[in-house]
């Protein structure tokens, strides 16, 4: 179980640690208001996405099903119940609106670079969407993975 649980600590760390950090890029992205650097932001965020959190969306699946096994599986504990929702919470918030409005940002930040214009008010309108809800996608998981460190019994 010891290989395992490097791989799920691994895994998380992966995960949660580019979301945060996808979060605070963009930002400081914005700050700036200026579309060529908005426009790169936006690519490394879709590129990050790819090469950290979908491997650490998979070394978490694959590691957590064999290391729930001891405690009866995914529903044999109420902690690991209550992790396990919250993790597939975030992934719907993320596949749902995160990905394709993050694809849409792209889109747009492209465009202002290509006309050498500003960045539109629905450019501006999405980010703040996808601000709100890359924070709910982003508790989410750092709520489960407390529920995995400390293993209360929630019922």
């Amino acid at each position: 179980m010891g290989w395992y649980k490097l791989i799920h600590i691994a895994g998380g760390v992966l995960f949660i640690g580019n979301i945060v950090v996808t979060g605070v890029w963009m930002f400081m992205a914005r700050r700036t208001n200026d579309p060529r650097i908005i426009s790169f932001a936006s690519d490394m965020v879709d590129w990050l996405d790819l090469v950290f959190t979908g491997p650490g969306v998979f070394l978490i699946l694959i590691s957590g099903v064999v290391l729930a096994t001891p405690w009866g599986g995914i529903r044999g504990a109420s902690w690991i119940s209550a992790a396990v929702a919250l993790f597939v919470f975030s992934g719907v918030v993320w596949v749902a609106f995160l990905l394709p409005s993050q694809r849409r940002l792209v889109r747009l930040a492209h465009e202002a670079v290509a006309s050498g214009s500003a960045l539109s008010r629905e450019y501006h309108a999405l980010l703040r969407k996808w601000f709100f809800w890359g924070a709910v996608a982003t508790v989410s998981p750092i709520a489960s993975l407390v529920l995995m460190i400390t293993k209360p019994t929630l019922w």
